[in-house]
């Protein structure tokens, strides 16, 4: 065999590699969520809209940390156990209640963390929580809801590559189960 025949063989065999990999996919952004068109889902994406969950509408403009930098400056400090563990991007977005123009003063804090991999979100679920946490089987592989606050409730899970945190700052039976239906429209989804 001469050597131009040689290389145009293994030029094929890398050409096929290559188309391979490109309509397969490779790497990390495998892992994560896809919508019905097979396209990765980011945590932006993942945001629930005005009124999706009846009457809770996005108070300003949702927030994304693409970086570390811009993780630090959205959470103020609390990023290293993000960073830690593989941190990707995030998402942050407050809602309100508003119906009829009347708006509560419970406002919900969702922040949705693309970890990387399952396994990041799940170290990520494990190390953020307070260790008091009550188990909760209505979103994501795993879920709980902290009580540990004065005034709000957290409930939080980690589905996928994600890390999901539902905040809401009121701690009465409906605020908690605002805070649920958050999490649940989330997941769901997240798929």
């Amino acid at each position: 065999m001469n050597l131009g025949k040689i290389f145009t063989v293994k030029l094929y065999w890398l050409m096929c590699a290559a188309a391979l990999i490109v309509a397969f996919g490779c790497g990390e952004d495998s892992e994560g969520p896809e919508n019905g068109n097979n396209t990765v889902l980011t945590p932006v994406d993942l945001l629930p809209d005005d009124d999706d969950i009846s009457g809770w509408v996005t108070v300003g403009a949702a927030e994304e940390a693409n970086d570390f930098d811009g993780l630090f400056d959205v959470i103020n400090g609390g990023a290293e156990v993000f960073i830690d563990n593989g941190f990707v991007s995030a998402a942050f977005q407050i809602y309100n209640e508003c119906i009829a123009g009347v708006c509560s003063t419970a406002l919900v804090h969702l922040r949705i963390y693309d970890q990387g991999s399952e396994d990041n979100a799940r170290a990520t679920y494990d190390k953020v929580g307070t260790g008091i946490g009550i188990p909760w089987n209505g979103a994501g592989m795993e879920a709980r809801v902290d009580e540990s606050g004065l005034a709000s409730y957290i409930v939080e899970f980690w589905q996928r590559n994600l890390y999901v945190q539902v905040i809401i700052e009121e701690k009465t039976d409906e605020a908690l189960n605002v805070a649920k239906l958050f999490a649940s429209q989330v997941s769901s989804e997240i798929g």
